[in-house]
């Protein structure tokens, strides 16, 4: 754990400086949409820059609503977080930061399984038939959010995400659901280290509670095509 928080700590090296904004979450929804899927952004980005997701995944999951929300609370520097990031520092390398993320992060999670509820009631749409997949932070967002959903919705992809551990705070208790899970992550990836997807598999299969790996040969921290592609393909298997 301490050698994974050092390798991650250089890319989250940020002074902390929250500031509650107004979360906006933009749509694109098809006539008599039968799924949705929420995409989640990453550290510094918002809703609107993952949407140019949209052209390619509405070619190929029709009848699909796509939902970006934006995280309610603004990055020190640009964009927003789902989380804060630890101060850089010796302190870091230590599981009482990554426990200092996490419940943030699980204070967050609220607002997206509040969306997952207004999603089901505007559109009728069932619970086990909204989806929800993430990039980076987003991964992770994407992960609590499946795992601590009382209601059960479908499938949870995380994207080259930060990975899932269990902390003091944050234990087996809180996990009340069991989504089909995929998690994708690039052997050349740069800013989340490979073995971050091996560490949220391990917590996961600890948790008996089965997911499928991807590793993408060559891919950085993004989503390329290949990423796309299996991403897709998850989401269609029935």
């Amino acid at each position: 754990m301490r050698r994974f928080v050092a390798q991650l700590v250089f890319i989250f090296a940020f002074i902390v400086n929250i500031n509650i904004a107004t979360a906006k979450t933009l749509s694109y929804i098809p006539e008599n949409p039968e799924k949705a899927l929420i995409i989640i952004h990453g550290y510094g980005q918002s809703g609107e820059k993952m949407q140019w997701m949209t052209d390619k995944l509405k070619k190929e999951l029709e009848n699909t609503a796509f939902y970006y929300p934006t995280a309610p609370d603004k990055a020190p520097h640009r964009g927003y977080q789902w989380f804060i990031i630890p101060i850089f520092g010796a302190e870091m390398v230590n599981i009482k930061m990554y426990n200092r993320m996490l419940n943030d992060a699980v204070d967050n999670v609220v607002f997206l399984h509040d969306l997952i509820d207004e999603i089901h009631k505007d559109l009728q749409i069932p619970f086990e038939n909204i989806d929800v997949a993430g990039f980076s932070q987003g991964g992770l967002m994407a992960l609590l959010t499946g795992l601590t959903n009382p209601n059960h919705i479908g499938k949870v992809i995380s994207l080259s995400g930060v990975p899932l551990l269990l902390t003091e705070d944050f234990g087996e208790n809180m996990i009340v659901s069991e989504p089909d899970i995929l998690l994708i992550q690039g052997d050349n990836d740069q800013v989340i280290p490979i073995n971050s997807i091996y560490m949220t598999k391990q917590t996961l299969d600890g948790l008996e509670i089965s997911s499928q790996d991807e590793t993408i040969k060559g891919m950085d921290h993004t989503i390329n095509l290949r990423a796309q592609q299996k991403m897709i393909e998850f989401l269609r298997d029935q």
